[in-house]
């Protein structure tokens, strides 16, 4: 207050007692040095959801680049998603379940494409793994391995390429296809699999598999029986050989906690594999009436193991074969049916028709003659996600629930909150769909 002169504006700011205080506090809690995981529950509101229990999770303070980059950005969509967590330094996986105060048989790694292209650089890929096949073996109640060990695949790898062709930075010397290998050899090495568009994506699996905790638990279906610390000090005592790829085929290819929708996810090889078997159906099949049921992807995402690519090669083959079989006329009446062009040649016709098909909201909307955006698309979503969400009359939705709500409907090609890339994300499409619809 005495040195208001030394300040242009003549204003000074000054730290109350309270303030001191709470400053005080703060200072002795940043010297103690990091906490240890535990089931702390870190949330804006007072109460918590019931399908989340008595589970938190904890995250590890490094994700998102640390606290200076992203790792605000993922806690405030967990805020939104009213997910119970703590952020906290972990040493193996990026992602832990607490029940109470034991430790679920559940780890999550999560790693970008430019993760993975690093990770196999330096040799942390190997490692990582080796690390959480141990945990594995202490939280999965020894060689009964029943514990769930996965990663979260982050971003499209031919989307983060450099100068060269090499996935993340040119000096790590990683091509898409050595990524995507790398990536596809897991289930082989006992990991499950799920794949995301972007962190919002990423924070919406982690949700799911909160609430699948919860659920297993409610049900007995699931085993707690070490705190953080006591989970630590047995894996520090597990020979190295318990970190070894697994041999026996009961665990190896497990199935993911949670199924991820996939239908609009890039992807190059279910385009090579449709491609291939289109054109290895053509040639000897004829022009006679049969009926055609789709059939889901054994695979979806198309990052399996061999078996399962060699399985969707099939199941492609025999779903272009009973097309080719069908007449024009019945080809453009089903295309018709599904709110599909019907122009073009035969070939045309039955690719459309091998595309997911559009999700019935907005089917029923077109038969009313009424505005629908394209299929995938960031419109879509957000049209999807206000029509299911939203009664009219009522309080309308904040922008942030909207968009984690319309990333959560799998209708985006992109990511809703963009690739990182790019100024825009899927809020850019928000100004068409109020021209196009004006109670918007």
């Amino acid at each position: 207050r005495k040195r208001k002169g030394a300040c242009s504006s003549g204003r000074v700011f000054e730290l109350l007692d309270s303030g001191r205080a709470l400053a005080t506090k703060l200072r002795a809690l940043a010297l103690s040095g990091p906490f240890e995981p535990g089931p702390l529950r870190q949330l804006p509101d007072e109460s918590v959801d019931q399908e989340f229990g008595n589970v938190t999770m904890s995250m590890d303070f490094r994700e998102g680049g640390g606290g200076g980059r992203s790792l605000h950005k993922m806690c405030d969509q967990l805020d939104i998603r009213g997910v119970p967590y703590v952020v906290r330094e972990l040493k193996i996986a990026d992602y832990i379940f607490f029940v109470g105060e034991k430790l679920a048989p559940v780890l999550i790694e999560r790693k970008t494409a430019d993760d993975v292209a690093g990770s196999l650089h330096d040799g942390r890929w190997e490692r990582q793994q080796r690390s959480m096949r141990k945990a594995q073996y202490v939280l999965g109640g020894g060689s009964a391995r029943r514990c769930q060990i996965c990663y979260i695949i982050e971003g499209d790898a031919s989307k983060r390429t450099v100068h060269g062709g090499n996935v993340g930075r040119r000096t790590w010397f990683q091509s898409v296809d050595d990524v995507e290998n790398a990536i596809a050899k897991l289930p082989s090495l006992g990991f499950s699999v799920m794949r995301s568009k972007s962190t919002l994506d990423t924070i919406g699996i982690l949700a799911k598999v909160a609430q699948d905790v919860s659920w297993k638990v409610n049900n007995g279906n699931v085993d707690v029986l070490y705190s953080y610390e006591q989970f630590l000090s047995r894996v520090k005592k597990v020979g190295e050989d318990k970190g070894d790829p697994p041999t026996d085929r009961e665990h190896q290819n497990p199935a993911p906690p949670v199924v991820v929708n996939t239908n609009f996810m890039p992807n190059a090889s279910n385009a090579a594999t449709a491609a291939a078997a289109a054109a290895a159906a053509a040639s000897n099949v004829r022009d006679d009436d049969a009926t055609f049921s789709p059939q889901r992807s054994a695979s979806p995402g198309g990052h399996g193991s061999d078996d399962d690519t060699q399985q969707q090669q099939n199941i492609n083959a025999e779903q272009v074969a009973q097309l080719k079989k069908l007449s024009m006329a019945r080809l453009k009446e089903m295309l018709k049916e599904r709110y599909e062009k019907t122009g073009g040649k035969k070939e045309e016709l039955i690719s459309r028709l091998l595309k997911p098909r559009k999700p019935e909201i907005l089917i029923l909307r077109a038969r009313r003659k009424e505005y629908v955006p394209k299929v995938p698309s960031s419109n879509a979503a957000l049209m999807i996600a206000l029509l299911l969400n939203h009664t009219p009359g009522t309080q309308g939705l904040t922008k942030e629930r909207l968009m984690v709500q319309a990333e959560e409907t799998g209708v985006s090609k992109e990511s809703m909150s963009g690739d990182g890339s790019s100024f825009y994300d899927g809020w850019s499409g928000m100004k068409q769909l109020q021209e196009a619809i004006q109670p918007l």
